[in-house]
């Protein structure tokens, strides 16, 4: 018998078939790229899905399967597929090239609209993501739901992953729905609009949140969450359409308003709080000590740095002892009381000598501030509760002429005062306050750290200002009572507001030039603030617009007939 086994001219006949067999090989084993080529800027199209889109009595036990125009990357797939309503065991995802294959783990459930959805997520190789949102529904039933819920979601973070979560009332929603699963899921596009489809007859309870991970069910206090103006949001027929549920990304709170501990530091006793106070409205707040008919507090202020943190010095209380403190009137940020039993706390108290001096710790405007306001509030925040027996005779306000002005003065709290000049002043002009703190001292008896004080500022040059007229038109006349402008030249500037007349009109003046975005709510709590909602109890948020239109203001020129529908 022949052998070839170590025939040269044999192997060489080989070779070419070998290296043939070797190229079909590892051209149809691989799953990356392809080389050469120009460079492919298009992301993947789907050509089809099965079931198909609309299809209805589709078996309980199929599988889903999207053919795409190019190749896939898995974990495009796999990390941002959402379908509704949701499973309890996140179905299998398999990626074939073109093809991703969706099985279920359990049967469908019959009678059941399903809506499966990747938003614009799917990517080639490339990192191209497909032109449109991939999302497709089918029924198990004889016919499809066709209930649609649309809007738009403003203040998008950058590179973060924006979701609306819908939740269908059962016999009533969920106590909280922090950990609750929703029923739906949609993504938002990059223009910040959203669109549920397919949905069932029912009430909703809508939310949305931004991520910086494309999978996540979890709320934390870090994702920016927003709540609808309108709540419940109902599908009364299968094929009821809402538009305009929009919402604003920002800050909610997820945990429970409440004292988180209190710490004795240099005879004063320091709380800590588990939200931002509104110091306005907290200032006022009565402490109290259980079992002490007399309140022993001497200064109650909050910390300017960091309202979630206050101040209490106290009077009478005897060392190493233990005692319940209680605090009535303390509000936070969002305007929600401090409630029994989250507004008391027990702490031992500690004398001890103190002998650090008080002093100056910011002011408002800064020191040599340009550009401020011809009716200013000027306000001094002192390391701790300072003891003046008279500001008006310590403190003095120059104006250009080096005369003192008039004004007068209140303290905000245990720690700022608050000086405000009884006429308006001059424009483009310096004022220098002097205030001489030789008698100044704190509860312990410390002399203030510096014997004189002093700031200047100047004003504003009221010749640059400018000014906006126009009017703001309403569905319902009767609302414009309730109806809040708010305005701010960009997208970090100070939100001012103005409320329009009865007849909708409105005037802004004193404007620096620049350009300007406006909003406008409905302010239902008259407190002049947009009020986000709340997730417990839960509260919808107050009825908004923002307007994409920037106003051009120019010094000395009233901008007239900006006007605004509502």
């Amino acid at each position: 018998m022949r052998t070839y086994q170590n025939n040269p001219r044999f192997l060489l006949a080989l070779a070419p078939v070998i290296l043939t067999m070797q190229i079909l090989f590892y051209g149809c084993a691989a799953q990356g790229p392809p080389g050469g080529g120009p460079e492919d800027k298009t992301g993947p199209e789907l050509l089809s899905v099965f079931p198909e889109n609309g299809a209805t009595k589709v078996n309980t036990a199929t599988e889903i399967v999207l053919l795409f125009s190019e190749a896939i990357e898995p974990r495009s797939a796999e990390n941002n597929l959402a379908i509704t309503p949701a499973q309890k065991k996140p179905p299998k995802i398999k990626v074939n090239r073109k093809k991703v294959t969706i099985s279920f783990y359990d049967l469908l459930e019959e009678n059941t609209t399903y809506i499966i959805g990747f938003g614009r997520n799917i990517k080639d190789y490339r990192k191209n993501s497909t032109p449109d949102n991939i999302t497709t529904a089918f029924a198990t039933g004889d016919s499809l739901d066709q209930g649609q819920i649309s809007g738009q979601v403003f203040k998008i973070p950058k590179n973060s992953y924006t979701t609306v979560w819908a939740f269908k009332k059962t016999e009533t929603f969920p106590d909280s729905i922090l950990g609750a699963r929703p029923d739906y899921v949609t993504s938002v596009g990059a223009d910040g609009k959203y669109r549920f489809a397919n949905l069932a007859v029912g009430e909703y309870r809508l939310l949305a949140i931004a991520s910086q991970t494309p999978r996540f069910s979890v709320i934390t206090a870090e994702n920016p969450i927003a709540l609808p103006a309108v709540d419940p949001v109902i599908i009364k027929r299968r094929d009821t359409v809402i538009n305009n549920i929009n919402f604003r990304l920002g800050k909610l709170y997820i945990n429970r308003f409440r004292i988180q501990s209190g710490t004795v530091n240099e005879n004063r006793l320091e709380l800590s709080f588990s939200r931002a106070l509104d110091t306005q409205k907290s200032k006022s707040a009565k402490i109290k000590i259980i079992g002490m008919d007399q309140s022993p507090v001497q200064s109650f202020w909050i910390n300017d740095a960091d309202s979630r943190f206050a101040n209490i010095i106290f009077s009478g209380l005897t060392t190493d002892r233990e005692y319940t403190l209680v605090a009535d009137g303390i509000v936070d940020d969002f305007g929600e009381d401090l409630r029994d039993p989250d507004n008391a706390m027990t702490f031992t108290y500690i004398e001890k000598a103190d002998t650090i001096k008080p002093k100056l710790d910011t002011t408002v405007p800064a020191k040599d501030g340009r550009d401020i306001d011809t009716s200013p509030e000027i306000r001094l925040n002192f390391t701790e509760s300072v003891i003046i027996k008279d500001p008006l005779t310590s403190i003095q306000i120059n104006g250009p002429d080096s005369l003192p002005i008039p004004f007068r003065y209140n303290w905000l709290d245990g720690n700022s005062l608050l000086l405000t000049p009884e006429n308006t002043l001059e424009s483009k002009s310096e004022y220098m306050l002097i205030a001489n703190t030789a008698g100044w001292a704190d509860f312990a008896g410390n002399i203030f750290h510096d014997s004189l004080l002093t700031l200047s500022f100047t004003t504003l040059d009221i010749n640059s200002f400018g000014s906006i007229t126009g009017k703001v038109q309403t569905m319902d006349l009767g609302m414009s009572q309730n109806i809040t402008i708010g305005y701010q030249s960009g997208p970090e500037g100070l939100v001012r507001t103005v409320r329009p007349l009865e007849s909708g009109q409105y005037e802004i003046v004193n404007l620096l030039p620049g350009k300007y975005r406006f909003s406008i709510w409905e302010d239902r709590n008259g407190n002049g603030c947009w009020d986000p909602g709340r997730l417990m109890p839960f509260q919808a948020a107050e009825p908004f617009r923002s307007y994409s239109d920037e106003i051009n203001v120019r010094a000395r020129w009233e901008t007239a007939e900006v006007n605004w529908n509502y």
